[in-house]
Formats: C-alpha cells, sequence, structure tokens
C-alpha cells in the first residue's frame, strides 16, 4: 500500500490503531509503514500524547501537489 496513504490515514486518526484497522493492515504493520514515513521525511511526524498521536509541525501532507 501507498506510505502516503497510510500516513493520510494516520495523520487522521492520531492512532495507529485504529489507523491500522481502517486499511486492513495490522498494528505492527502500521508502525513499520510509520517508521519508513519518519525515515523518508526525517521528522518523527506524530507524537505520542495521552491515548493519542499529535502531528509535529512539519506537514508532509502539505507538500503533496493534488493537481
Amino acid at each position: 500500500m501507498n506510505l502516503l496513504v497510510l500516513l493520510d490515514v494516520l495523520l487522521e486518526e492520531h492512532h495507529v490503531g485504529r489507523a491500522a484497522e481502517r486499511v486492513g493492515l495490522s498494528q505492527p504493520a502500521m508502525s513499520a509503514a510509520l517508521q519508513r514515513c519518519r525515515h523518508l521525511f526525517r521528522d518523527q511526524l506524530l507524537e505520542r500524547g495521552r491515548g493519542t498521536m499529535r502531528p509535529t509541525p512539519k506537514d508532509p501532507m502539505s507538500r503533496v501537489d493534488s493537481g
């Protein structure tokens, strides 16, 4: 599955487990995808919070050309 699609779902859900369930992946597979995205963007992208994850100030999805 495309990493940008997975990252988009993670940014919407703010939760690895729920995002994984939504796209039909296991939680470990979604965590691995997040790690690959973190490496590619050289940013943590999402930080752990109280029961949820918060996006970091760097927003990689704003750089995606939708046209």
